[in-house]
């Protein structure tokens, strides 16, 4: 009897441990962004509004790990990936981090926040949050990053599983689901990251 409460005890601080969300803060250089994901310099091109391909059906849950990264996908991953879903047809607005409207950023910035985790507000300072995750082993929750013009990251999504993620795409476009396995989406993709 001692050893099986033992046991319970044990497993249930393993569990507390793994969920607990833990604060991530920036790491990495501060810089502009481009127009669809900050505000508007003198001379900076706009993407015409049917720049971006149509979306595409939504699927869930991915597969794969990576041995010993912090967090595990199971434990703040799903949450997330639920929580963004909900924001489907939401209004983009440049600067808007919702509840009503998002950009990229703001989108995943409200999405963590509410499960408790801080994440910086643009972009490009998000891809240098967490643990860097190869597009091989993506899990729902992961953050996706591209960069849509110039040469850095400058838009963000989550991932939901099976080659689908989530974002707030541009003016004009709603939050909707795109494939990394669409071919303008997949010459963009520039990496994920996973945060707990």
């Amino acid at each position: 009897m001692v050893r099986l409460v033992g046991i319970v005890i044990c497993l249930s601080a393993v569990v507390a441990a793994g969920c607990a969300p833990k604060r991530v803060g920036p790491a990495g250089v501060i810089a502009a962004r481009p127009p669809e994901t900050a505000p508007a310099t003198k001379g900076s091109p706009t993407p015409p509004p049917g720049s971006l391909p149509a979306p595409e059906p939504l699927s869930r849950s991915g597969t794969g790990t990576i041995p010993g990264s912090q967090p595990t996908p199971t434990a703040l991953g799903p949450r997330a990936a639920s929580l963004a879903e909900a924001q489907l047809g939401k209004p983009y607005q440049w600067g808007a981090a919702g509840p009503d409207k998002f950009d990229c950023s703001g989108l995943v910035q409200y999405v963590y926040s509410n499960l408790g985790v801080s994440l910086p507000r643009v972009s490009r300072q998000q891809a240098s949050a967490g643990v860097h995750v190869d597009r091989a082993d993506l899990q729902p929750g992961d953050l996706v990053f591209f960069v849509l013009s110039g040469s850095r990251i400058d838009h963000v999504g989550i991932y939901l599983g099976h080659g689908q993620f989530i974002h707030a795409p541009r003016r004009y476009s709603p939050v909707r689901t795109d494939s990394l396995n669409n071919s303008w989406w997949r010459q963009r993709f520039k990496g994920g990251r996973r945060v707990g």
